[in-house]
């Protein structure tokens, strides 16, 4: 689908089932950063049986376009995401958000109601004043080309330790994860999408840093329903984020 930014690059299932009436209402699957919507691949095909189901490689991921400009705020990927859906000529849908993908949704629903149904966000950062702070100084740094090839052995690496440790840049036995680390095939295919977008992976991260979701979530109204993984390290605010 071509905006005003360029191309951006969707995966989808059951585009026999969008349009119709009595047909469920289409759902929207938002990645987390760094990545694209091939994480979601699976889901697609298993949700695409009953449903339009689609996944966007945000702008400045994957195979998508840079977005405008470097210093930008969530606002502007929920607006990004807006337009997507009125060129699928989408009104009403659902919403499934990881991470950076979930505070889009929250975000969305909260100044869009007519447009969200129902949400599912899959990890709420509720992120203390002083780790924002960190996160936003350290945890997605601008990366360019080297002569050299340094940026693929950093892409690897930063892949890798955000599997072993959060913050990923903080490598100490307190930050240490009871996590193993992904197979070779998987952190390939990991490392290949932050190669894809390395000029502009950042973006969206730092936006996600400066928002704050502390606020956001009391304003929700509708359906939501919260899920983590024993893996996420954001598991830690779940409860914060369900009270």
């Amino acid at each position: 689908i071509r905006l005003q930014e360029g191309l951006v690059h969707y995966r989808f299932a059951g585009r026999d089932r969008l349009g119709p009436r009595n047909a469920p209402l289409p759902l929207y699957f938002a990645h987390a950063g760094p990545g694209s919507g091939r994480v979601y691949e699976p889901w697609l095909q298993t949700f695409g049986a009953s449903r339009f189901a689609f996944a966007p490689d945000m702008l400045g991921n994957g195979d998508s376009a840079p977005p405008a400009g470097e210093d930008l705020e969530i606002g502007y990927y929920v607006d990004c995401a807006l337009r997507l859906a009125d060129s699928l000529d989408i009104e009403r849908f659902d919403f499934y958000g990881s991470h950076t993908g979930a505070q889009i949704g929250c975000q969305l629903a909260v100044e869009h109601p007519t447009r969200i149904r129902r949400l599912v966000l899959d990890g709420v950062p509720l992120f203390p004043a002083d780790l924002k702070q960190r996160m936003l100084e350290n945890y997605a740094p601008k990366v360019v080309p080297d002569d050299y090839g340094a940026h693929l052995v950093w892409a690897w690496n930063f892949v890798r330790d955000q599997q072993l440790y959060f913050p990923w840049f903080e490598r100490t036995s307190e930050r240490r994860l009871a996590n193993p680390v992904s197979p070779a095939a998987q952190l390939h295919a990991s490392v290949t999408d932050v190669v894809k977008a390395l000029r502009t992976y950042h973006i969206a991260y730092r936006a996600a840093f400066r928002q704050d979701m502390h606020a956001l979530l009391p304003k929700l109204a509708c359906p939501v329903f919260l899920t983590t993984s024993q893996r996420d390290p954001l598991t830690a605010w779940f409860d914060d984020a369900v009270k």
